[in-house]
């Protein structure tokens, strides 16, 4: 491969990491960027390093809350999921924004990070989650089954209410809800409370 080609592959490669938001160095080298050149690059001011093996393109389309997310997800990995108070903030069914990104994970990870709050949960991480291509959310429906089911971290108040505005607006149904909770085997700690929420 000649110089030219090699750059040519490298603006292409730039392009597809462009569109993607934050992603790891392995995902820069299997586009065929290598890790010197990746150095490179952000010396140069075409990526920017957002931490160990994590960058961003400066002129990715994804705005401050995506990249956050993106960023959150990335750091813990494919079978990470924004979810908890975050989850319930970006769907407007809390109005005080959570002080840190809330993060449903696997059973071993950990993290002594102040910006995030993590769940470690064996709970799938496919099952009402929507993969918005750079980070994981989890689904209004899930969302609410979850607010439940971690009543005792994000406060039964707060699952209740968030409930209620999710119906009333009409972004879920009683029926989605608890078809979620079903696949989830959560259901028992929405039935226990349920009536407080169609009261």
């Amino acid at each position: 491969m000649n110089q030219n080609e090699d750059v040519s592959n490298t603006k292409k490669a730039l392009q597809t990491l462009r569109s993607r938001g934050v992603f790891r160095a392995k995902d820069a080298v299997k586009l065929g960027i290598p890790r010197t050149t990746l150095a490179r690059l952000t010396e140069e001011g075409e990526l920017n390093r957002l931490g160990r093996g994590l960058y961003i393109h400066p002129n990715s389309p994804i705005d401050d809350a995506e990249r956050d997310f993106a960023l959150a997800c990335a750091r813990f990995g494919p079978r990470s999921v924004i979810g908890g108070p975050t989850a319930l903030f970006h769907y407007g069914l809390i109005e005080q924004v959570p002080v840190q990104i809330w993060l449903l994970v696997p059973t071993q990870k950990k993290t002594t990070s102040r910006q995030y709050r993590i769940i470690r949960t064996g709970l799938s991480s496919k099952v009402g989650v929507n993969d918005n291509g750079s980070y994981r959310i989890t689904t209004v429906e899930r969302t609410i089954a979850e607010a439940f089911r971690y009543a005792s971290k994000i406060g039964l108040r707060t699952a209740v209410h968030a409930a209620r505005k999710a119906l009333s607006q009409g972004l879920t149904t009683e029926q989605k809800v608890f078809e979620v909770a079903k696949k989830l085997k959560i259901e028992n700690h929405i039935l226990k409370v349920w009536e407080a929420v169609i009261a």
